[in-house]
């Protein structure tokens, strides 16, 4: 492993792109695929960023049988229908495109670690112009979900670099508790899903609140 080479692993949903609105639709259409009630808006919002399995589990109604495996599987045919028809409504955060490429001149790699689902991420980079931007994308499909440190371990693995090296960006308590579980400096952006608070108690190493403040820290995080 090299002494010089620098990661810095972007979460997807909530980090890079605005996802919330599509989450929430895509939620809705998977509950009336599989005959059930709508779900709450405000709780599909507050379980962005946990597997999807998993957040489906949390709000899905009493009474039905209705694996939250057979929910989720109706959502990923629901997403890839919308990225084959190019609808997917996840636009970028402000300032976040230019410091990944600013990143990429200053020498730095970069990545993905997220809980999306390989096609879904796939379809949003490809609408974005993003696909050959990342040295590296991990998604749920061929990973153990976040918080579980398999997507830095990965990474880093894979690309040469040092645990005191690499960094993990993004926005919920699954993001920051990769970082803790791995090792890894862990930075929270306040602009997702989670609330500042949570990230702190997480265990973030640091804290921003907008791209600007990141690509300042970044300058000088491994000095």
């Amino acid at each position: 492993m090299s002494e010089n080479i620098k990661l810095a692993l972007f979460d997807y949903d909530g980090t890079i792109v605005d996802s919330a609105i599509m989450i929430v639709e895509g939620a809705i259409a998977a509950f009336r695929m599989c005959g059930l009630p709508d779900p709450d808006p405000e709780k599909v919002r507050e379980n962005i960023g946990k597997p999807l399995a998993i957040a489906l589990d949390e709000y899905m109604p009493p009474g039905y049988k209705v694996r939250p495996e057979q929910i989720s599987e109706a959502y990923r045919t629901w997403y890839a229908e919308q990225g084959r028809l190019g609808l997917q409504n996840e636009p970028l955060y402000p300032g976040v495109v230019d410091l990944l490429k600013e990143l990429k001149t200053n020498e730095w790699l970069i990545g993905i670690a997220t809980n999306k689902s390989r096609i879904g991420l796939t379809n949003g980079l490809a609408k974005h112009h993003l696909s050959d931007l990342f040295d590296i994308t991990l998604s749920t499909d061929e990973n153990i979900p976040k918080p579980n440190p398999a997507m830095a371990i990965k990474a880093m693995q894979d690309l040469g670099v040092q645990n005191k090296f690499c960094v993990i960006i993004g926005d919920t308590i699954n993001d920051i508790g990769l970082g803790v579980n791995a090792g890894i400096t862990s930075i929270g952006v306040t602009w997702g899903y989670n609330s500042r608070e949570l990230l702190k108690t997480a265990g973030a190493t640091h804290l921003v609140n907008n791209a600007n403040d990141l690509g300042k820290l970044m300058k000088t995080i491994f000095v």
